[in-house]
């Protein structure tokens, strides 16, 4: 199945300007032939929002629906924010057939280093695995993919595929983390690994791009260059025999995980 991961470089606040180069992105895709376009993190609003975001929240909403409408022949998945109940998510939504068809509103959020995320949005609370067009899949925004159980639940609740969205800025060595991740949850958890990052700058913040894809056996399928945008046409192989082998598909037994997390918890109070 052909996938397009788009690399793309978001204008920070200008939706209009960022609508239009999805939808580029989404009609160079269909014509293309792939099933699926990826965008990074927060790619309708640019990342480094701070006090903007209420004040774009209504003007997210109107976009989310034009895209619905451009997800006909194509599925979408792409990152923006989001409110409920008063309250702002940085979420990914998944669109296919004109319709919004799943959310995720991102768990972990950073506040450390250059990250202030906690002072603008709500945390999420599940991970969740839904029918998409590569088969059962899970989503995960950027620091979500930095804690392993995150993985490790989506993969428990029956994703076959995980797509890590994210606004990871440069910093040295970051690249080879980044790598160890996304080849760590393929190998581990058997699950094929898109990851869609984006490029550019942003009030002197630079992203490094690198998006990737790991096959369900922990192969490198393709990976777009760093420091500048690239929309990335892969062809996705179906391989059942790597989720036959694998021992967490085979022999995982999360009510021992479950039982452990209870004990340990408990123990902490």
């Amino acid at each position: 199945m052909r996938i397009a991961l788009a690399q793309i470089y978001p204008t920070l606040g200008d939706l209009a300007a960022n609508y239009a180069l999805l939808e580029k992105e989404i009609l160079a895709a269909r014509e293309n032939g792939a099933r699926l376009i990826v965008f990074p993190e927060l790619a309708l609003t640019g990342y480094l929002l701070k006090d903007q975001v209420y004040d774009l929240l209504p003007l997210a909403r109107e976009y989310l629906a034009k895209l619905a409408k451009q997800s006909k022949n194509i599925d979408i998945l792409f990152g923006s924010i989001e409110e409920q109940n008063s309250r702002a998510y940085n979420a990914a939504f998944y669109l296919s057939g004109g319709e919004l068809r799943h959310t995720h509103r991102k768990v972990y959020l950073p506040t450390y280093g250059m990250f202030d995320e906690k002072r603008y949005f709500s945390a999420g609370g599940q991970f969740r695995a839904f029918a998409s067009v590569l088969g059962q899949t899970a989503v995960l925004i950027c620091e979500d993919a930095w804690h392993f159980s995150s993985a490790y639940l989506a993969a428990s609740a029956g994703a076959e595929n995980i797509v890590i969205i994210s606004s990871s800025p440069y910093r040295a060595g970051i690249a080879k983390q980044w790598q160890n991740i996304n080849r760590g949850i393929a190998e581990n958890l058997a699950v094929n690994v898109l990851y869609g990052n984006r490029s550019g700058v942003e009030d002197g913040v630079t992203f490094w791009g690198g998006s990737e894809v790991y096959t369900n056996d922990g192969q490198l399928l393709g990976r777009a260059a760093e420091l500048k945008t690239e929309t990335l046409f892969l062809d996705l192989p179906e391989n059942r025999g790597a989720r036959a082998q694998s021992v967490f598909v085979r022999d995982e037994r999360p009510e021992i995980v479950l039982k452990e997390l209870q004990r340990i918890w408990q123990a902490e109070l």
